[in-house]
């Protein structure tokens, strides 16, 4: 006799054109009608991400709460600061983002003078943003910050489009009477609450490429490989943090909705991943291109200077704990009992050495019954969080909030996905039995 909770996971993968509502309920979402039932969803994670009802709160990415972002308002202000500069300074054509003067000292208001350019990364959205500011003739401070707080929620506002977009398909494509929760699952997330907005990070276009290649093969749909190279360009000329983050979870996407064995999948992987990659390089000549265009610094020092900067995040341990030794254990105790998952404000959480453990037990109890999407979702969950220590450990180590963003973006996904699926074959199985 076959297994009940393997009998229901093929019952799962089986195109079935019949699901009963989970006994009998009918939920308050109206999934025949797809557009309401979105707006429902994002409406939710929308009041999450900007209201932030769990109280999550970081002193040093706020200023203690004087500065607009949660989680680094370092450099959220950087952005903010270029577009005044772009739009103020009538007479500064650059278009190289700055620091201004005050930085050293904690102080990130905007001076019109004394002024350095930043050339870590271009941050390309201040260009569209400074177009929309012209458009709407803003010319002061406190239009332009009133500006800001609008971009900041269009960018929660995408950032959870495409999020919710990404779980709805997963719960079509498995048949999945559970999609109510994705919302809920989403919008306590708290690295998700603690970035959304961020103006620097355009938190929307590190799950663009991913977005997009769960709906073109959820509606049988070709991919456009210009785009996802376009997606990838835009993305980094963003900035190059996380960039194997974005790449993996890119390639995860493509694996996980891609029927078929897995094989194919991996297939399916490898070509997205190899379009990353190749916008990588692309986005690495546009930068060196108008680093040197805009400073005047040679071609060749333009490559020595961005080749010294990436160096530095990625193979030194200058102001870090050694890799593995005493304080390093010490730092990441500290950071896996940050709450990956917050429900309300001094109320329940679950930290990420809660989602670690529940993603090990989970992997340990369905070895034996593991699907393709399963390995999926563990190898990106795992792999994908652990890539950013392996290839960037300075940067990961000296920064410790962006342990937040991408524990969310690898752990947290992969767990959200996988906490669906299972809840489905325990009802299912439930189910079965009555």
């Amino acid at each position: 006799m076959i297994d009940a909770i393997q009998y229901q996971a093929k019952k799962l993968a089986k195109p079935a054109t019949h699901r009963r509502n989970i006994m009998g309920i009918h939920f308050f979402f109206n999934k025949k009608n797809p557009p309401f039932y979105f707006a429902i969803c994002t409406a939710i994670v929308i009041f999450f991400f900007i209201f932030n009802p769990q109280g999550l709160s970081f002193d040093y990415g706020s200023g203690n709460g004087r500065y607009a972002d949660r989680a680094d308002s370092f450099s959220e202000y950087i952005v903010r600061n270029t577009i005044k500069r772009n739009i103020l300074n009538k007479n500064d054509s650059s278009l190289l983002p700055i620091l201004t003067k005050g930085y050293d000292d904690g102080d990130y208001a905007y001076y019109p003078d004394g002024y350095t350019k930043y050339r870590s990364n271009l941050i390309i959205q201040t260009i569209p943003a400074t177009i929309l500011a012209k458009i709407f003739r803003l010319n002061t401070e406190a239009e332009l910050d009133r500006f800001f707080v609008i971009l900041r929620s269009g960018n929660a506002l995408l950032f959870s489009v495409f999020l919710i977009g990404i779980f709805l398909h997963y719960c079509s494509i498995q048949k999945i009477n559970l999609s109510f929760l994705v919302p809920f699952i989403i919008g306590t997330n708290a690295g998700f609450i603690y970035f959304s907005q961020n103006l620097y990070f355009s938190s929307f276009l590190i799950i663009l490429p991913a977005y997009y290649i769960s709906r073109q093969i959820y509606n049988n749909k070709h991919l456009n490989k210009f785009l996802i190279l376009l997606f990838g360009c835009l993305y980094f000329l963003r900035g190059f943090e996380f960039s194997t983050i974005f790449a993996l979870l890119t390639a995860a996407s493509a694996a996980l909705f891609t029927s078929g064995s897995l094989i194919k999948k991996a297939k399916a992987a490898s070509l997205v991943f190899s379009l990353i990659c190749a916008s990588f390089v692309i986005a690495i000549l546009l930068h060196i291109f108008f680093v040197s265009l805009d400073t005047g610094l040679s071609v060749h020092d333009s490559v020595r200077d961005l080749f010294a900067r990436i160096q530095h995040r990625t193979q030194s341990i200058t102001g870090v704990p050694f890799p593995f030794g005493v304080q390093f254990i010490k730092v990441m105790h500290d950071r896996w009992g940050y709450p990956a998952f917050s429900i309300s404000a001094n109320g329940i959480a679950l930290s990420q050495q809660a989602i670690i453990i529940a993603m090990m037990l989970g992997l340990i109890f369905r070895f034996n019954k593991i699907t393709d999407n399963e390995k999926i979702l563990y190898l990106y969950g795992f792999f994908g969080y652990a890539s950013w220590y392996i290839f960037a450990y300075q940067h990961i180590m000296w920064h410790n909030m962006y342990d937040w963003y991408i524990f969310a973006l690898t752990m947290g996904i992969s767990f959200g996905l996988l906490l669906i699926f299972y809840l489905s074959l325990l009802i299912e199985r439930f189910q079965h039995r009555t």
